[in-house]
């Protein structure tokens, strides 16, 4: 819930730029954009009640706007600085005359005020204060106990720092802080720092009463959230019972407190009630990281890298025989025979020749082109094609689909009768003469010099090893998956390759070895230099030998799978250890997910990462009511992203405890006993800053400026 209690909207001194003039409509569109829900008007040592009505009429749908005045005061060291009184809007009208009360018609430009004129006017109006603190002008300290020893409530006096780390260090010191927007210039009013408030409050009063840590209204506006309790069994007999928000929960505590051990637990049990998880171990980043480059979920198929698998080919060379050439003792046989038997001269079928086996290739492709016909018309039938067509162009698509169906499928029947004709045609001749020979004790004429079989062999174990060999030298492809950014580097990807076998090749890239790959490669190569060699009996036993033996059936065996890191440019990079840590964590927390379980992710992670990329990320998922647990040694994680439930693990003379609670009441609760209470903030600072006296020594350094 963003709010902004130093909002200008007119120019009254002299140094105010005439951009800080807003009209309604402006108001109205930028408060909107901003997506601002409470904003206070404090304009320079003034207060304009009909343009506050007016600005809090036009907005008063979407955002509570509240009457303020920002006033030049003079505290006991005689210097200016600037204090912030914002009213509760109930008492509109008699902040109105206090504040008129207060001016007295004096000067804006000139008119200071000390801190006793301020409270005795307007304390009256139910207020709280806001000072600048490291912002000029600034109140000094002293000034700033004076003001607390007046107001009775002191959780009412906030102070405005100038910058993110002055808010972290007075924050951290137990004050309160708010940042405002201290807009000059409204046409870039929603790019300004904005406060936020966790718990969203309705009221000035619930406001006031957050301030205050009021315990009824921080279990009343956390009442409001939803949560469930889940039981973690870190260790065994171990059980605690864990109260988590859809939003941040925090783990901390010191080394050795049991903090991973709740967070693993708390991840099993999750996914057993089916919530998807998304999860981080910071001390495991290397084997995490080392799971991105794994092949596992690459598929190896040829049609990666867009070539045939060739499975018929590898089928054919498989179960190839040599079709020998016919005996010229045959024929020698046949003439010294021929005239033995004159019924058998009469048989003219003893001398027929037989007809050559059609090309199986053909019938092959007739089949391919049936099956995908086939496809296309299965594929049609899951399109609306009446909303792209008529519905005359419709059903005559339809029918001319059909219609390639049935054509396809009865070329392919025709082609596997002619072959079947063929075949049995063949083996009833040498059926015929086989039995004419029996009986009458001659040679009949061979069928064929077996010269056209031999070659149509040849020619065909050469189509399917060049087919092979075309298919094994196809390009390589990539596809990458971005993981991340790196400072410096940009946008770092996992690109996974699907490359053929050849010379760069390495041996984890296939599932079979690669000194076999490359030597039925080589004997591939052989083949279809030395086809029509004489003899190519030992290649191909070779070569059958070793694909029977490592299961080669298809081209797929050489398709080499691979992952490597790369830049945006392609280049190859090994990130360093810091920067997977930057990688996974972004990879996790970009992927939808319904909870985010993170285990230390600061481990090799600057600080300023954390706290300007991470911990951001973290509140963003926690607005879209993401279950977000981390457990942390880092305070701006465990801190400054105020999380709904701090968990806080102890061990004491060898007793392990666990308290729950949050930074809204300052509590945290033993489970095992209620009476058992600690405070957040200082368990925080001690935990996580190293404990009070570390802290402000930190605090000294800082704003001395000194190393």
């Amino acid at each position: 819930m963003k709010i902004d209690l130093h909002c200008h909207t007119k120019k009254i001194k002299k140094g105010d730029p005439t951009t800080r003039n807003v009209t309604a409509e402006l108001f109205k569109e930028k408060i909107t954009r901003a997506d601002i829900r409470i904003a206070a008007i404090t304009n320079h040592n003034h207060f304009d009640v009909e343009q506050y009505k007016q600005l809090r009429d036009c907005v008063e749908e979407c955002c509570d706007v509240w009457p303020g005045v920002e006033l030049d005061i003079v505290g006991q060291s005689q210097k200016r600085g600037h204090l912030i009184v914002v009213a509760n809007p109930d008492n509109l009208e008699q902040f109105n005359s206090s504040v008129r009360e207060l001016i007295n018609n004096q000067d804006e430009n000139t008119v200071v005020f000390s801190l006793d004129e301020v409270y005795k006017n307007l304390d009256k109006c139910d207020v709280i204060y806001i000072f600048h603190y490291n912002k000029t002008p600034s109140v000094d300290e002293e000034d700033i106990e004076e003001l607390r020893s007046k107001v009775s409530k002191k959780a009412r006096i906030f102070g405005e720092p100038s910058n993110l780390r002055s808010l972290g260090v007075y924050a951290n010191l137990g004050g309160n802080v708010i940042m405002g927007s201290d807009v000059r210039d409204w046409s870039d009013y929603e790019n300004k720092n904005f406060s936020e408030l966790r718990l969203p409050v309705s009221s000035f009063a619930q406001f006031c009463k957050l301030a205050e840590k009021d315990e009824t209204v921080v279990n009343t506006l956390l009442g409001s959230k939803t949560y469930n309790e889940y039981t973690a069994n870190p260790y065994p007999g171990v059980s605690i019972k864990i109260p988590l928000y859809r939003d941040v929960n925090i783990i901390f505590g010191q080394k050795g407190t049991g903090k991973s051990e709740i967070l693993k637990s708390l991840i099993s049990v999750l996914r057993n009630q089916g919530v998807k998880c998304e999860t981080y171990i910071g001390g495991n980043r290397e084997t995490q990281f080392g799971e991105f480059l794994k092949t596992s979920d690459m598929t190896r198929l040829s049609s990666k890298v867009g070539v045939d698998e060739c499975s018929n080919e590898f089928n054919y060379i498989m179960k190839f025989r040599e079709h020998m050439p016919t005996l010229f003792s045959d024929y020698l046989e046949w003439y010294e025979t021929k005239d033995n038997s004159k019924n058998k001269q009469r048989m003219k079928i003893t001398e027929a020749r037989i007809t050559p086996q059609r090309d199986p290739s053909i019938y092959d492709e007739y089949k391919e082109e049936s099956k995908t016909s086939q496809a296309i018309c299965g594929a049609l039938s899951k399109i609306r094609i009446e909303e792209y067509f008529s519905e005359e162009e419709s059903e005559q698509f339809r029918k001319l689909a059909m219609k390639l169906v049935s054509a396809t499928r009865e070329a392919q029947f025709a082609e596997l009768v002619l072959n079947e004709s063929v075949m049995l045609a063949n083996k009833s001749i040498e059926t015929i003469k086989n039995i004419a020979d029996k009986h009458t004790n001659t040679k009949s004429k061979p069928s064929t010099t077996g010269f056209t079989e031999y070659t149509c062999a040849r020619i065909q174990l050469k189509k399917c090893v060049d087919r092979i060999l075309k298919s094994i030298e196809a390009d390589g492809q990539h596809e990458r998956m971005l993981i991340g950014t790196i400072e410096n580097k940009g946008k770092i990807y996992i690109q996974s390759t699907y490359k053929m076998l050849d010379a760069k090749s390495r041996r984890e890239e296939f599932n079979i070895g690669i000194n076999k790959l490359k030597r039925v490669k080589e004997l591939l190569k052989d083949l279809s230099k030395q086809w029509f060699a004489n003899d190519i009996s030992s290649v191909l036993s070779e070569l059958k030998e070793i694909c029977d033996k490592e299961g080669i059936v298809s081209t797929s065996s050489f398709l080499g799978l691979s992952k490597q890191t790369i830049l945006e440019n392609g280049e190859e990079y090994n990130p360093s250890s810091g920067e997977k840590s930057i990688l996974l964590l972004q990879k996790v927390l970009n992927t939808a997910a319904d909870a985010y379980l993170l285990d230390e992710p600061e481990l090799g992670m600057g600080n300023s990462y954390i706290d300007s990329t991470i911990r951001p990320q973290l509140v963003a998922l926690a607005k879209q009511r993401k279950i977000v647990v981390v457990a942390t040694h880092n305070a701006n994680l465990a801190v400054r992203t105020l999380p709904y439930c701090s968990i806080l693990r102890t061990h004491d003379s060898g007793v392990y405890s666990t308290y729950v609670g949050n930074p809204f009441n300052d509590h945290l609760v033993n489970i095992l006993n209620k009476d058992d209470i600690k405070s957040w903030a200082f368990e925080s600072m001690h935990t996580l800053e190293g404990g009070h006296e570390a802290f402000y020594e930190r605090k000294e350094i800082y704003e001395s400026g000194s190393v």
